[in-house]
């Protein structure tokens, strides 16, 4: 590595990343326009707002949860028509996007849901639900007209609300309430709608035109099936084709191999899925919907047990790669016995952190030139937000949990694998057999040419895993990813694996650490720092405990780490 050069690469990357991600994004929070009141905060108002309204005060058998909500499709309008800023300006401070939710769960079964606005803490929905739900049937069975003009009415007694500012409809929504929609223009053919039901219920919602609806539809409808026939069940092929090969490559590697990244992905995911438990309410709920615990409970244990899989995967993946990869002649991943393991770890967290800035500037590139194209806009993903985290500044552990497993399974073995099928139907295969009985010699061009051609479906399986995010159109991720990945590839084969897990986790917890400074969460902005210094002290570690031990003698040869 011509340290220089890649210095100067690594330089242009970070410049360009932080005038085109970073300034824009954390502008405001260093401005002070986007301080974010805390969970605990929120649920403090609410539970003042419900008992000076309501006399709520929750007892034994009670509780409250509160959860970051909001609507994306609306969001992603916005981004769309470049409707944001006067969205900012016009409407946010009394009907904006995103909320904390706070449910106050009775002892009864009664909830009641306070809505707060996530910077000025100012209540700006509500809605009562009992525990018994006749009353809707009872409200849908009464005459609209009766109902709107009783609505009207008991909306001029609300402070803060102009009765004439708002239409009505002609019609209510399932649970009984009358729709209002604002006379107010200004964004584009969506419109604000309050949803009253006097004593029982006043909050808003939006309403988009019905082609957007249908285009969102489609676009989320196309990427769940690339999603499964792209990514689910290649990975479920190539978990079991990892199997095959960990114990087909025995003989060059060890069962010990991968154990201690495995179990750390394992036990550092599971920790940021307990978490995450708000996000997967999130995730079952909305705006104006409750999702219950026992579902929230479901899901969380249902996500425990596909993480226990792709952590078996991501062991067979470490075994099976590294047998793949010696059989074919490359060692591309140094063992914990090797004399200079210490330095070859600092070495490749050097290389991590000047890769992960070069990739960084390339995707702000990428993304910039994309949204010219394809006329990209972005939606929002409550449940994965800082907001529905109990301990916001955990979330770079996702960082460590992407960077060991998706390269350990993707790169590491997906292309391992397809370079040895393409080698094994090609007369200049540079590696030996499975069986190992020899290695032959070839064409290092046509070896090169195998070899980029192997990066190829890896490449496309890693980019499909990542288009059911809330960005449109799906090509967008897709060939953003393509370009990242195959970049992430290179740096493999050039500087080994160590080093692109370093890189991968380096350009995760940037990111996210630009998350927790836009956030406005003021307590996490040292743990953003620490999240971008984290992979370095790692790395130094990890040296340290090796030189500790290098004195011991060895020997055989020992794949175990």
């Amino acid at each position: 590595m011509r340290s220089s050069r890649w210095a100067v690469a690594a330089g242009i990357g970070l410049l360009i990343f932080l005038f085109m991600q970073v300034l824009p994004a954390i502008a405001p929070a260093i401005k002070g326009d986007s301080d974010t009141i805390g969970r605990g905060e929120a649920k403090r108002i609410a539970l003042v707002y419900a008992s000076a309204h309501w006399g709520t005060d929750l007892g034994e058998g009670s509780e409250a949860t509160i959860t970051h909500v909001g609507d994306d499709r609306m969001a992603a309008y916005m981004t769309k028509h470049k409707l944001t800023d006067a969205y900012d300006r016009d409407w946010d401070a009394r009907y904006p996007t995103d909320v904390y939710a706070v449910d106050l769960h009775a002892a009864d079964g009664s909830v009641d849901r306070v809505s707060v606005h996530m910077e000025s803490g100012e209540v700006v929905a509500w809605a009562r639900i009992g525990a018994a739900r006749t009353d809707v049937d009872k409200a849908a069975a009464r005459d609209v007209a009766a109902r709107t003009s009783e609505a009207l009415a008991w909306l001029k007694t609300q402070p803060g609300f102009d009765a004439s500012a708002w239409e009505p409809v002609g019609s209510l929504t399932e649970g009984g309430s009358v729709i209002l929609q604002s006379r107010k223009t200004g964004l584009s053919d969506a419109h604000v709608q309050l949803l009253v039901q006097p004593d029982k219920v006043l909050t808003y919602r939006y309403a988009l035109p019905e082609s957007f609806a249908d285009e969102i539809a489609k676009q989320r409808k196309l990427a769940d099936k690339l999603s499964m026939t792209g990514f689910l069940l290649p990975q479920i092929v190539m978990f079991v084709l990892a199997v095959i090969y960990a114990a087909a490559c025995r003989g060059w590697t060890s069962f010990k191999r991968g154990l201690f990244l495995s179990a750390a992905f394992f036990v550092m995911y599971a920790g940021f899925m307990f978490n995450l438990r708000p996000g997967l309410r999130a995730s079952s709920a909305g705006m104006n919907a409750i999702a219950s615990e026992s579902d929230v409970t479901a899901l969380l244990v249902t996500n425990v047990v596909i993480l226990f899989i792709q952590s078996l995967l991501t062991y067979f993946a470490a075994v099976g790669g590294d047998g793949l990869w010696r059989s074919m002649g490359r060692s591309l991943w140094p063992r914990w016995q090797d004399a200079n393991y210490g330095s070859k770890v600092k070495t490749a967290m050097k290389q991590g952190y000047m890769l992960a800035v070069i990739l960084l500037g390339t995707q702000s590139v990428v993304l910039t030139g994309l949204g010219l194209l394809l006329g990209t806009y972005y939606g929002s993903d409550p449940s994965q937000s800082a907001y529905n985290m109990y301990h916001p500044w955990l979330l770079p552990l996702l960082a460590w949990c992407a960077g060991i497993s998706e390269e350990l399974q993707t790169r590491f073995f997906g292309i391992g694998l397809v370079r040895k099928w393409l080698g094994a139907l090609s007369r200049s295969n540079p590696g030996a057999d499975v069986s190992g009985s020899g290695a032959r010699s070839g064409s290092p061009l046509l070896s090169r040419v195998l070899t980029s051609i192997a990066v190829l479906p890896a490449t496309a399986v890693w980019a499909f895993g990542h288009v059911g995010y809330a960005v449109y159109p799906w090509q967008t991720r897709f060939i953003e990813l393509m370009i990242i990945g195959a970049l992430f590839a290179w740096f493999m084969l050039r500087f080994g694996l160590l080093t692109v897990i370093f890189a991968h986790v380096v350009l995760d917890s940037t990111l996210m650490s630009v998350q927790m400074l836009s956030d406005g969460l003021s307590s996490d902005n040292i743990a953003g720092f620490v999240s971008v210094l984290l992979p370095a002290a790692i790395a130094l570690l990890i040296a340290w405990v090796h030189d500790r031990r290098r004195g011991v003698a060895v020997s055989a040869p020992d794949y175990s780490r």
